[in-house]
């Protein structure tokens, strides 16, 4: 597995919120702080409505249609899928929809203080589910790579893992293969966009 270089330690210290760091970065350590915060809350409202949608809708999956979409899965990634995977009756659904939500609901709790306003996460995760013509790196990548990167930036921050492992956490995994890369420059610059449009989002409802 390859080295990540452009994560410097000494840089990666300025992420974390502790005395004697300057207004500036007091204030990006707070800000990468509330994007992986805002990453884990919205993943998990828009599986909720996810799930609610599917509860509702009149289309059902034969279960032809779920060989098929298994088959191909398999084909295509190295996870294992079968036809049971797509398909769901209406309870399913609709408990997953309730339970997932709770889960967003208790993170929501867990999270809040100063700058995570529960009210405004919860017109914030609106906006951004209703919204389909912005954050479009982030809504179809906030419940995969994106949701590991918040995880190890608040590890880091939290002082629960150290640099290298941090390092190790910021990889792409390859659905061909299973292979573990270092995440390009291109892809993260991607990733950095994504959480400043979010964090951007976020305050302007704070306004």
């Amino acid at each position: 597995m390859g080295k990540i270089s452009y994560f410097k330690e000494e840089t990666l210290c300025h992420l974390k919120p502790h005395q004697g760091l300057s207004e500036r970065y007091q204030r990006r350590a707070l800000d990468v702080t509330l994007a992986c915060k805002l990453t884990h809350v919205y993943g998990k409202y828009h599986l909720a409505m996810l799930h609610r949608e599917l509860a509702f809708s009149e289309e059902r999956t034969t279960y032809q249609q779920a060989e098929r979409s298994a088959d191909i899965m398999n084909q295509i990634t190295i996870f294992h899928s079968s036809p049971s995977d797509f398909l769901h009756t209406k309870d399913e659904s609709i408990d997953d929809s309730i339970d997932t939500y709770l889960e967003y609901k208790k993170l929501v709790e867990e999270y809040a203080d100063e700058q995570f306003v529960p009210s405004i996460v919860k017109e914030f995760c609106k906006m951004v589910y209703e919204d389909d013509d912005h954050f479009i790196f982030f809504k179809p990548f906030c419940n995969l790579y994106f949701s590991v990167y918040a995880d190890a930036l608040l590890w880091y921050q939290q002082g629960k893992i150290d640099y290298k492992t941090f390092c190790q956490e910021f990889q792409e995994l390859s659905w061909m293969d299973g292979k573990r890369t270092p995440l390009n420059g291109r892809k993260l610059r991607m990733y950095i966009m994504s959480m400043r449009e979010v964090v951007e989002a976020y305050k302007k409802l704070q306004c």
